[in-house]
Order: structure tokens, then sequence, then C-alpha cells
């Protein structure tokens, strides 16, 4: 068999972490500097191209004569360079058309409309003809959305038509607004089959997840099965998806689909919940190689994500006996008092987090409400 030679676009730390403990020669293109990098063999700082010509040029300029066995994508960004890599560069591929749809919230709606996934109303802000006539088929408030972002990146809710002055460049999407409950699915997948899925409910959005989300059996099948649907349609073969749903009055209904690791500590929570470590799974699943995964959990974890919104932090109540509560497993805080905080952009961003790991769904809950009472950032708006 031939060695690996890996090349990571997007690296995320924990994934360059799991390369090293195998020594698996891995070579790094990134955005912006990041410290995990260090330990790559080559790393170059570049954009992440959406345009083909330029990820050709870029890869002509710097790649040239080099050879992978696989690339691998640690976001969103990476997920559609890295799928032009790997043919250019002679590694392990899947259909390109699959990590567009996978990148584009448009082409991924449109393409899944037509295998009778459920989902909210949308359409292309270049192809709105008004704003009158958005709002008369999209309800109150239009969603707009970029196609090519992550974690709620630029998302706008807006409420008057007055208010809608339609883009037609083409880079986003509108859709209708869904007043209801969500949940991920964390899919780890080999050889064309699921091996192992997560749900995850988001207790609030952007602040609060439970893994597993511990629903009932009939709705968890539910979820399943629309997860599964929604991978076979995309004809995904291998990797990790991390695809949203909306729990709605009428039925469940088809948020979007990511082809990488999820953010916002899910991994995190993954270890701690299933007793398996997602990143070294992960990396199996991008080499092609079998993972013995868990038949099912071992607890119940919450991820607390902190972020006050802008702001002087005037005080911190609460540290001491969140970071040393029995079911505490990871506590991180990022600030201090006196400090100036911008707006949160993403769920991405936060001040911190708080992992707490409890044995059933009550003793879970039963945290989350104490560290609620407990724990508080004060601000001076």
């Amino acid at each position: 068999m031939e060695p690996c030679r890996v090349l990571v676009i997007g690296p995320r730390r924990a994934l360059l972490d799991a390369l090293r403990m195998r020594a698996i020669p891995f070579d790094v293109w990134q955005e912006r500097p990041s410290p995990g990098s260090k330990a790559a063999g080559m790393v170059l700082t570049a954009p992440l191209w959406n345009s083909i010509e330029k990820l050709k040029e870029t890869l002509a300029a710097s790649f040239a004569g080099e050879r992978y066995t696989h690339v691998i994508a640690g976001t969103d960004a990476a997920v559609y360079p890295a799928a032009v890599t790997r043919r250019a560069l002679g590694a392990r591929h899947s259909p390109i058309t699959t990590a567009l749809r996978c990148r584009d919230k448009l082409a991924m709606k449109e393409y899944l409309a037509e295998h009778d996934i459920p989902m909210t109303d949308f359409l292309a802000e270049a192809d709105a003809p008004s704003p009158t006539a958005v709002f008369a088929r999209l309800g109150t408030p239009v969603v707009r959305k970029s196609r090519k972002s992550s974690g709620g990146r630029g998302l706008e809710l807006i409420e008057r038509i007055d208010d809608l002055l339609l883009r037609h460049d083409g880079r986003n999407i509108l859709e209708r607004y869904v007043d209801a409950p969500e949940v991920s699915v964390e899919s780890f997948i080999h050889q064309g089959e699921i091996r192992f899925t997560n749900i995850t409910r988001y207790l609030e959005k952007r602040h609060v997840n439970f893994v597993p989300a511990a629903f009932a059996a009939a709705l968890n099948t539910e979820i399943e099965d629309l997860n599964h649907r929604v991978i076979e349609a995309l004809k995904i073969r291998w990797g990790m998806t991390h695809l949203e749903v909306y729990l709605a009055n009428d039925g469940l209904l088809f948020g979007e689909i990511a082809l990488r690791p999820p953010g916002g500590y899910i991994m995190n929570a993954l270890l701690h919940a299933y007793g398996f470590d997602p990143w070294a799974a992960y990396l199996a699943v991008e080499l092609g190689e079998p993972f013995d995964f868990p038949a099912g959990n071992a607890g119940y974890t919450g991820i607390e994500l902190f972020h006050p919104g802008a702001g002087r932090v005037r005080a911190i109540n609460g540290r001491e006996q969140v970071q040393q509560h029995p079911a505490t497993r990871e506590f991180r805080l990022k600030i201090a008092a006196g400090d100036i905080l911008g707006t949160r952009d993403s769920a991405g961003q936060d001040v911190g987090y708080v992992l707490y790991s409890a044995g059933t769904p009550e003793e879970r809950l039963a945290v989350h409400q104490t560290f609620e009472q407990a724990f508080e950032i004060v601000m001076e708006r």
C-alpha cells in the first residue's frame, strides 16, 4: 500500500494533532497563520478561492510536481478547493458537484428539492423580481443568507418591504423564516455507508447544545431517516457531515448540510458522550480506513458557549463554581474584566465555553439550570 501523504486545506488544530499522533506526513494550505500548522512539512498561506481558475493558478504556482494520497478539508471554505485539488494532485477524490452542493446553499437546496427533501421555500436573490414579490412569496420576516458562509455569518432577518434592497450579484439566497426548534446530525461515512450518527439538540441556538439530544425513539428515527436521504441524494461516499434540521410543527424541514466536522465544540462533546476520539475517526474515514465506533453513548453532555454581545466586561460572576463543579469536563474563558468585546457575527465566535457531562438527560438539564443561574458575564453597554 502506498504510504499516506496528506494535504490539509483549512486546518483544524485537532485534525493536525491526529495526523501527528499517527506520524503521517502532511502539508497545510491555510487562509491565515495557525499555531497547529507548525508541525506541517510545508505551509501555504493563501486564499481558498471559489473560482476553479484561481485554484488552478495557486496549485500550479505552489504545488507543481507534488503528489498526495489524500486531501482533507477542515472548514466549509475548504470543501470546494479540496475537491478541485484532489484531482489536480492525484489524491482520492469524490465528485466536484457533491462538494459544490455541500458548499453553495442555493445549489444544495435546488438539487435536494428535486429529490423531494422537505425544506422551507427559497429563491436566489439574483432572480427576485421585486421586494414586494419576495414578501408575497416568503412572508415576514425574509431571511437573507450568503450562499457560501457558515455559522450564521452575514444572516439577516428583514421585517419590512422597504428594508429589502435587492442585490443581484448572485451571492445570496432568500428564504422563508422558520420558527421552530433546531437540531444537527453528525455522521461518519465510510464506503458509502453511514457508520455512526449523533443528533445534537440546540437547546439555545448559538449558545447551548446537548449531545446526544435524547429525543423519543420515534423522533430520532425520523431525523436519522431524513439525514440518510440527504446523504444518499448527494452521493456522499466518505467523510463527515453536519446536517441541520428544523423540528417544525407540521414535520421536519431540511436546513443545510456541511461536508466537514462541526464547530461549536460538538467534536469535544462527542468524545465525552461516546468515549471515542472523533478526530481520529474523521481522519480514518478520510483515509478510507475502517473505525470501531461505539454502539451507543456513555453519557449526556452539554456545551455552553459564552458571548454576551458588544460592550465592556464589568465583571465575571460564578467562574469558580462552574469550573469546579463535578460535572464539568472542559472550561475555558478567553476574557477578563475590562475587556472590550465586539458584536458576535457568527456561531463560531465565542469568548469561552464550558462542557459538562451527566449520567441521564434529567441530570444534564439540572446542571445546565445550575450554571445558568450561577454564571454571568456582566457588561457595560
